[in-house]
């Protein structure tokens, strides 16, 4: 379901230090980029997907975090979590949330929420009891991106992704909430919901979402369906050979200014 994420940085050496330590205890490593290089890039030992990138942004602005936006890895056991958050706050991230059960999402749902140093917000989760994990979900338990306006973002949302094959979850959604998914699996999910400080949603400079696309035909049903809905485009469909030899991808911008992205890595 998910490709991969950016999460902007000021300062990629402080980053380097930080996502060390932090994708450490969640069994990822660095393999690719450098400080200099002008991007980091985080992945499973056997690089399976979703692979989280931290970079400068492109357009060479200060990068900002996302309110609303929160990437939440999919952790084996409780110990991972209390790694992950202990990781995190020695390494110069601050707390959001010490590990704990959040008996208001789930009785086995046992979480802790970090920021990196820029502002970017993390989570580790544990399911004690267990989840059907699709494809991607046993990376990424879930992401969230902040909203102003529920009916306008389900409709841009529903859109973007059924061309995906990703459906909406009702049972997952609320008043102000509504979430996306593999139908069949409980994991990955996508939440759009309101920011959790009361505050209005608003993008980050440096934060993407890319969704896998099972064929270029699906990329370029993502991007006339973002914009037949009120996206704005940041990338027509197209080959970006700068990345790989077969990467077909569009990007689009949300209501609030959200980046994502399709991608296809399959031949033709």
């Amino acid at each position: 379901m998910f490709s991969h994420f950016t999460l902007g940085s000021n300062d990629l050496k402080r980053s380097e230090r930080f996502y060390d330590a932090v994708m450490a205890s969640l069994c990822q490593t660095l393999i690719a980029g450098d400080p200099n290089d002008s991007y980091l890039m985080f992945a499973p030992a056997d690089q399976r997907y979703p692979h989280l990138f931290v970079c400068r942004p492109f357009d060479g602005l200060p990068a900002t975090w996302s309110n609303g936006f929160h990437i939440a890895f999919n952790a084996p056991d409780k110990e991972t979590v209390d790694q992950f958050h202990t990781a995190a706050m020695a390494a110069g991230g601050y707390d959001e949330g010490a590990p704990g059960i959040r008996p208001d999402y789930d009785q086995d749902y046992y979480g802790a929420y970090v920021r990196d140093p820029d502002g970017n917000k993390l989570q580790a989760v544990c399911y004690t009891a267990g989840r059907r994990a699709g494809s991607t979900g046993d990376v990424v338990s879930h992401i969230t991106i902040g909203h102003a306006d529920l009916e306008r973002e389900r409709a841009f949302y529903s859109a973007i992704l059924t061309a995906l094959g990703i459906a909406e979850l009702p049972e997952e959604g609320d008043d102000e909430s509504t979430a996306f998914g593999l139908t069949g699996f409980d994991l990955p999910v996508l939440y759009l919901q309101p920011a959790f400080d009361g505050r209005p949603a608003t993008w980050g400079n440096g934060t993407h979402t890319a969704f896998a696309a099972p064929s270029r035909a699906a990329v370029n049903r993502f991007h006339a369906a973002g914009l037949a809905h009120g996206g704005v485009c940041d990338g027509a469909p197209g080959l970006r050979p700068q990345y790989s030899q077969h990467y077909y991808a569009a990007y689009l911008r949300d209501a609030v200014g959200n980046k994502l992205q399709a991608v296809c890595r399959n031949p033709e």
